[in-house]
């Protein structure tokens, strides 16, 4: 197993890679081939929040949240989902319990900080900031994940144990996919700062040594018969629900039982005219299916939308900046000498540098955003965002 010691170049990739890797040879050598243990990747590294917050944002409704026990009355391992409440917390063992959240980022600001550390990879890719709290002997037991994800320790110690070659037969009678038998391959503690890169398929199973707290960035990986199921339910949205089979050529048959060749060729071929892939279609199909929000969180419209887009530059000082709402995705595709740039399940025509200005920025100087509008459909685009919450004015 290696670990990240050598000095190597600094890395064009912005940003770069945690650590003295560069994000290049991180991409090469390690991004879905194997493991990768970077010792204080992270210095002076804080959690975005507290234990505390973490269990008040998991009483939040629109939170996803559970707290996982080894031992519990109701089984040897046992999830309480959330949204959770303070009943929940208030007659917790001392020890093996595990608290998790999800989608922090899109609830805690300065979270979307140690995120964004990751945007060397697109950011269609990238999932989540999961954050876990456990006292000493918290786990989720021994597992595998079908993402890569990177394990930041934030605070405590925690002991990770992994291993590619595994038996893959999970305990019974749990809903967590734990396996039933895990040996380790290779073993380590991880201090404050430490990260832990595992490409998907891993086993591994991290143990609180004392009061801890993880954080974790995890990846998008869609399966390909998800994709197909998505992709066909567009298509059969699009069609006339009038049109049907019809044979006017029909003939008599010897028997009536059969369903002949002939039409089932007819029925084959007109659905295989409906199953043709678009490559414009696919792409806006794409797009709009990448950035829609997978945790039901979604943007605040303003106190006061505004009606033109005079009136919003009108609001935009030389010191405002303008920031992507933390609840949404922007992510775009250059076409000939435009962009189609896709916000939270939306799609929207665009010239190529106002895409690029306002999905690539987090935040970005509302000049410069104005500099980089070319056409009306920028200026429409843009006060639409603004109007929906997607676009925040500091």
């Amino acid at each position: 197993m290696p670990t990240n010691r050598q000095k190597i170049s600094d890395s064009p990739c912005h940003p770069p890679f945690p650590g003295e890797l560069t994000a290049e040879t991180f991409l090469q050598e390690y991004w879905q081939k194997k493991p990768l243990l970077v010792r204080n990747a992270f210095p002076d590294i804080r959690s975005p929040l507290t234990a505390d917050e973490l269990a008040g944002l998991a009483c939040d409704e629109d939170t996803n949240a559970r707290i996982v026990f080894e031992q519990h009355e109701q089984g040897h391992w046992h999830v309480i989902h959330g949204p959770l409440n303070e009943d929940d917390f208030s007659d917790l063992p001392d020890k093996n319990w595990t608290l998790l959240v999800t989608d922090v980022e899109k609830h805690v600001p300065e979270a979307r900080q140690l995120i964004d550390r990751f945007r060397f990879i697109p950011d269609w890719r990238i999932d989540d900031l999961m954050v876990s709290y456990a006292p000493e002997g918290g786990s989720v037991g021994p597992h595998t994940d079908a993402y890569d994800v990177f394990l930041i320790q934030t605070q405590g110690q925690r002991r990770w144990m992994i291993n590619s070659e595994f038996d893959d037969a999970c305990i019974e009678g749990t809903e967590l996919r734990i396996l039933e038998r895990f040996t380790a391959a290779e073993d380590w503690i991880l201090e404050p700062g430490d990260m832990l890169y595992l490409p998907p398929n891993i086993a591994h199973h991290g143990v609180a040594l004392n009061e801890c707290m993880t954080c974790s960035v995890g990846f998008r990986a869609p399966s390909y018969a998800g994709l197909v199921s998505e992709f066909a339910e567009t298509i059969a949205a699009d069609l006339d629900a009038e049109s049907r089979y019809q044979d006017p050529d029909l003939v008599c048959q010897v028997s009536p039982a059969e369903i002949s060749r002939r039409a089932l060729g007819t029925i084959k071929s007109r659905i295989a005219e409906r199953l043709t892939i678009e490559d414009d279609r696919f792409v806006r199909w794409f797009g709009e299916y990448s950035s829609e929000p997978r945790a039901g969180i979604h943007p605040f419209p303003p106190e006061r939308t505004l009606s033109t887009y005079p009136e919003l530059t009108a609001s935009l000082t030389a010191d405002k900046f303008i920031t992507q709402s933390p609840a949404s995705r922007f992510l775009f595709v250059d076409q000939d000498d435009s962009a189609l740039l896709f916000v939270d399940g939306r799609s929207y025509v665009t010239s190529q540098a106002f895409a690029r200005s306002v999905a690539d920025n987090r935040s970005i100087r509302a000049q410069q955003l104005i500099e980089a509008v070319r056409t009306d459909h920028d200026r429409h685009t843009l006060l639409e965002l603004y109007n929906t919450g997607c676009l925040l004015i500091a």
